[in-house]
């Protein structure tokens, strides 16, 4: 072979050798494209990423969240556009898109804090409340947020654990000591736990707003009364029967309780504990019983049998114990006037008014028993003209500005057909209070009175609002509407 031909064949297999490795290259490549999946049109890739963004700025979630899925459906390893695609479908309240597409990440890559924190949202809204638990906690673990804590602490509050519940409140007056709601929040649930550390928060929270004082006062007083007591258990039980009067039976049944674990032979205690568990939706009579055969002569105990009796509408056994309650403590008024509410239940009006005056004579500057006086007269439509007018007068007498004795006036002007005057004790309540749903309520009354339907139905729906579900008020507001304005 000549030095040209060995040369030109050392030549072309040089470039044969270098157009091979080039295939070869281009091969790997493309073979790595198709093993991660890769689009080829990236493109259309980066458009869905500009759309995205372009979505993101204008406040625009469900043009956001389509571009990141479309985004992550041409690029499947990035799971950050998966989680950004059902963040923004939650954004939009396409909570079940949003789920879908957050599943994609779950189980292939962790979830950042954000995208835990929207599973456990949906887990949330779909009443799974102890698997939003369990994500939060989890995004927690990665990262401290207040909304975690805001989520975790009402999470643990709703389903009675109120030692979890405390742990995230504290957190949460920690980052922000200077609200309101989270001072009075920890505030309460220390008064079922831990009532000798509540004080401190409630008292803060009324410094940072001074019209919780009139709620407030009272829980703070009676605990801190309660701590001259050499018994632990008296401090829970004068928070349960505080937050009883709040109508915050939960955490009230959790301090009861408290107390029956520390002392089991506190009647009381087991006598609040029956009562709180009834307004729970529990029967109760187990702990009623066990007050009574600690104490009979618990005052207590006795009354709050006779309520349980007369909620079962068994009215001869409560007024043997109400009786026994008033034998015990013969110069209470409120025990007299609940044997007058008793034996009216009973039918015998004129025993019952002998009771109900009984109270008045006891407490005469008092203008409760004057109103419980006038209402007697007002729910039996009995001697409203002379002495139905005559208590409910001397009630506004000693309360002027007090919106349930104006309304008790007014009640009786509606039943004796005067509406005109009735109107001029409504619009004194309810300048006193506007939220007073009974004189609302009696408003639409007068309207319906006068004629003036738009009037009445707008008053009686007020009403309907302003109370308490299953409220006689809120249950006659809802007669009214439907016998009215069906």
């Amino acid at each position: 072979m000549s030095p040209f031909t060995f040369r030109s064949a050392i030549i072309f297999g040089v470039n044969h050798l270098h157009r091979v490795w080039i295939a070869a290259k281009v091969l790997v490549i493309l073979g790595l494209i198709t093993f991660l999946g890769v689009s080829s049109d990236w493109r259309a890739f980066n458009r869905n990423l500009n759309k995205a963004d372009k979505a993101v700025a204008s406040d625009d979630s469900r043009a956001a969240s389509l571009a990141y899925a479309r985004a992550a459906w041409d690029a499947p390893w990035r799971y950050d556009l998966w989680e950004q695609a059902g963040l923004y479908s939650l954004l939009s309240g396409e909570r079940q898109i949003a789920k879908s597409y957050l599943e994609r990440v779950e189980g292939e890559s962790d979830l950042t804090p954000q995208g835990l924190m929207a599973m456990g949202d949906i887990a949330d809204l779909e009443g799974e409340t102890q698997m939003a638990i369990g994500y939060w906690e989890d995004a927690l673990a990665v990262e401290d947020q207040y909304e975690l804590h805001f989520r975790l602490a009402d999470a643990y509050f709703q389903l009675g654990d109120l030692e979890n519940a405390a742990v995230h409140q504290t957190s949460l007056v920690d980052l922000n000591p200077t609200s309101v709601e989270h001072n009075l929040q920890l505030g309460m649930i220390l008064a079922a736990l831990d009532p000798e550390a509540a004080p401190a928060y409630l008292s803060h929270a009324v410094d940072l707003d001074p019209e919780l004082s009139e709620r407030l006062s009272p829980l703070v007083r009676s605990i801190r009364s309660s701590q001259r007591s050499p018994d632990p258990a008296y401090a829970f039980v004068s928070a349960g029967q505080s937050l009883a009067s709040m109508e915050e039976w939960s955490l009230a049944e959790v301090a009861l309780s408290k107390a029956t674990q520390l002392n089991p032979e506190f009647a009381d205690a087991w006598a609040y504990l029956g009562e709180a568990r009834q307004q729970l939706g529990e029967d109760g009579f187990d702990d009623l019983e066990t007050a009574l055969q600690l104490d009979p002569d618990s005052i207590p105990a006795n009354t709050l049998v006779a309520l349980y009796w007369q909620r079962q509408e068994q009215y001869d056994m409560a007024l043997v114990y109400i009786h026994s309650a008033a034998n015990l403590d013969p110069l209470n008024p409120a025990l007299e006037a609940e044997i007058g509410n008793t034996l009216g239940l009973l039918g015998n009006l004129s025993s019952a008014e002998t009771h109900y005056v009984r109270a008045v004579e006891m407490a005469p500057n008092d203008p409760t028993y004057w109103q419980i006086l006038a209402n007697f007269y007002i729910r039996y439509e009995s001697n409203l003209r002379e002495d139905g007018l005559a208590a409910a007068r001397q009630a506004v007498i000693l309360a002027p500005d007090d919106p349930a004795s104006l309304d008790a006036m007014a009640q009786i002007y509606l039943l004796m057909e005067s509406p005109h005057i009735a109107r001029r004790f409504l619009e004194r309540a309810l300048t006193a209070d506007s939220t007073y749903a009974p004189a609302h309520l009696h408003m639409g009354l007068v309207h319906i009175m006068n004629g003036n339907t738009l009037e009445s139905f707008q008053k009686i729906t007020l009403a309907k609002e302003l109370s308490t579900p299953g409220s006689p008020t809120a249950e006659l507001a809802d007669r009214l509407l439907e016998t009215h304005f069906p």
